[in-house]
């Protein structure tokens, strides 16, 4: 899915995010499962932040990060980040979000790791499926002795996140190796492609390794005999069914997007006067039985996609303090204000008129 043309890549009062060089589809397809941002909005609550405030203007709330089906795209998560590593300066936030999660905080994966033969067969398994983990980095394998060596590069220029998204990925490396084969899991050494920050002994005390900072590479580096540890969750049916599993869900959630998506493009370049489902329907050369009963069939109905893209719209114009209410309620299709409240708060639980509160006094610039 493309964010809505409204969505600009810079965000409400911030600095562009991304050179030309990343100015493409595939900075704003969203496409990136959101376990990773909602670990980081766990992990700001129990830091005593206000983890709600990341997703303003971005038309996300934090059901949304709580919702396996939800993806981002890379602009999206992006500034998300830039915004949490803005409210918790000071903290190692990258170490502190990857410390928490679990095996199990990267969906249906880690299940499908749990239940692979060999800690080798798991880990290959989670590279082959990385995207599918929430992943905003790269990551390759290779065997250099008597080493693993697995690298982490970006998918984008980011050197605002990238810190962040590196001490993420390989403070849970450790935990995902920890609920395959226990505590006894960690790495040999990490060299990373950046100075040492202020909380570098961190590092060392929670990876129990050499940690090389100034290197060329972002690495994660552990013993390549372990590879053939079996793993004692291992279970050849269960792993079959999980994966069989991920494969029906996987080919489905391709088909459903297909039509999802395009309803949305519909929806998106129509919005201040948005068509009927009968109409949509004829755009895309179905009937509106068909498009309804297929919008049934992935869990939704074509009022929910229109209320989406009025909400996410609403959102993002909100953070223009230069519409007024009534403009940014005439943008999305509402031609009485009292009726955008109204729907407004059944989309956000919140009015419009707080949520552009809460903007402005967290990105008065």
């Amino acid at each position: 899915m493309i964010e809505p043309a409204t969505a600009r890549a810079d965000g409400p009062g911030g600095s562009r995010a991304a050179s030309d060089e990343t100015a493409d589809a595939r900075y704003v397809t969203a496409n990136i499962p959101v376990f990773l941002l909602r670990c980081l909005a766990a992990t700001l609550a129990d830091l005593g932040f206000d983890p709600s405030r990341i997703t303003l203007g971005f038309g996300l709330t934090l059901d949304d990060l709580a919702d396996p089906s939800c993806r981002v795209s890379f602009r999206q998560g992006h500034e998300i980040i830039r915004r949490a590593l803005r409210m918790a300066r000071g903290y190692a936030l990258g170490l502190e979000t990857g410390s928490r999660e679990t095996i199990t905080s990267i969906g249906l994966v880690g299940y499908a790791m749990i239940t692979s033969r060999t800690l080798g067969a798991a880990i290959d398994l989670g590279l082959v499926l990385q995207k599918d983990t929430g992943s905003m980095l790269e990551f390759d394998k290779r065997i250099s002795g008597h080493d693993v060596v697995v690298s982490a590069s970006t998918r984008f220029h980011a050197p605002d996140i990238t810190v962040f998204l590196v001490e993420e990925a390989f403070a849970s490396f450790l935990q995902i190796g920890r609920g395959l084969v226990g505590e006894r899991a960690r790495p040999r050494r990490i060299d990373l492609a950046y100075p040492p920050p202020a909380c570098a002994e961190a590092y060392r005390r929670i990876f129990d390794c050499e940690v090389r900072f100034g290197c060329t590479e972002n690495l994660f580096v552990y013993d390549a005999g372990e590879l053939a540890r079996p793993l004692i969750t291992s279970d050849p049916l269960s792993h079959r069914e999980v994966m069989s599993f991920l494969e029906r869900n996987r080919a489905r959630n391709r088909e459903a997007q297909e039509v999802i998506d395009s309803v949305e493009r519909v929806l998106r370049q129509n919005l201040r006067q948005p068509p009927n489902c009968e109409r949509v329907a004829q755009e895309l050369g179905l009937s509106e039985r068909t498009l309804r009963r297929r919008l049934a069939e992935f869990a939704t109905s074509f009022q929910d996609l229109l209320d989406r893209q009025r909400r996410n719209r609403a959102l993002e114009l909100l953070a223009n303090a230069g519409l007024t209410i009534d403009e940014v309620a005439l943008a999305v299709g509402f031609t009485d204000a009292h009726n955008f409240r109204r729907a407004f708060r059944r989309w956000t639980g919140s009015t419009p008129g707080a949520v552009r509160s809460d903007a402005a006094g967290l990105w008065p610039e």
